[in-house]
């Protein structure tokens, strides 16, 4: 078998692809919200560790849609700290990441439960 030595343009080929694979393959960080969800809410009442409790257990099991409908009372019926908020912000990040890898999860509910979240976190309770 005679190997050639590979010609300018063809090196320079395969380093551009490998260079726009690379640059492709670069995923987006996955958010993981369960901690930041469970510090920032420490120091709430038992009623509500219960509810962080419950969305974390969802998001670790990829159960987006029980995960939403638990954080959606913790966001709305209630003022936030600024860290509460943040958190809560990240969950919904994480939500909207698992949406993104699975549009199946985008269901008309989901919609309108990721709405009110951010509104919450962008601009308090409802009253």
């Amino acid at each position: 078998m005679n190997m050639k030595p590979l010609t300018p343009q063809l090196s320079w080929l395969m380093v551009l692809a490998s260079a726009l694979c690379l640059v492709g393959c670069k995923g987006e960080r996955q958010v993981d919200a369960t901690q930041p969800l469970q510090q920032s809410f420490e120091s709430a009442g038992p009623e509500v560790q219960q509810a962080i409790a419950t969305v974390n257990t969802c998001l670790k099991a990829n159960n987006y849609a029980d995960a939403t409908k638990a954080l959606v009372p913790l966001a709305t019926q209630r003022a936030m700290t600024s860290s509460q908020r943040e958190a809560v912000g990240l969950a919904l990040q994480q939500i909207n990441q698992a949406i993104a890898t699975n549009p199946g999860l985008d269901t008309k509910e989901m919609y309108q439960l990721r709405e009110q979240i951010f509104r919450a976190v962008h601009n308090g309770p409802r009253s």
